[in-house]
């Protein structure tokens, strides 16, 4: 995956205005231009963990959220059990949810009923996968 330079910088310079990252050096680019190596402040290394350890809140959150977050967790040699049991936890109540929907709801909202539980139970099932790993 690329990521346009623009993008990097942008995000470089909301992170450093939001004093969660600062800049710690400079070291010769490759190209010839010095780069500077950025590094997260106590605060950013906080609101770092934080994040990493929080569930996400809504199942439509999960396919980029969570998977971020798994990945993130793995790259740091964390666990991903004990999230993806809080995570499971509460998909399991939408799923409920959900099902209910499907089981009460008019035809015409049937079938999104049925694709969002379908859609979570997929999800609850990767969950359980990544508990038992």
């Amino acid at each position: 995956m690329k990521v346009r330079r623009p993008l990097v910088y942008r995000s470089i310079n909301s992170l450093e205005a939001a004093g969660l990252i600062k800049p710690t050096k400079t070291e010769a680019g490759v190209q010839g231009s010095e780069r500077t190596v950025y590094s997260p402040t106590s605060r950013g290394k906080s609101e770092s963990s934080q994040w990493l350890n929080s569930i996400v809140e809504h199942p439509r959150d999960a396919r980029i959220e969570l998977l971020a977050k798994f990945v993130l967790r793995t790259r740091s040699r964390l666990s991903n059990a004990g999230l993806a049991k809080r995570q499971r936890n509460l998909f399991s109540t939408f799923a409920q949810e959900f099902k209910l929907r499907e089981r009460t709801t008019d035809v015409n909202t049937k079938l999104v009923a049925r694709w969002r539980y379908e859609s979570i139970d997929a999800m609850i099932r990767l969950l359980d996968s990544v508990i038992e790993e």
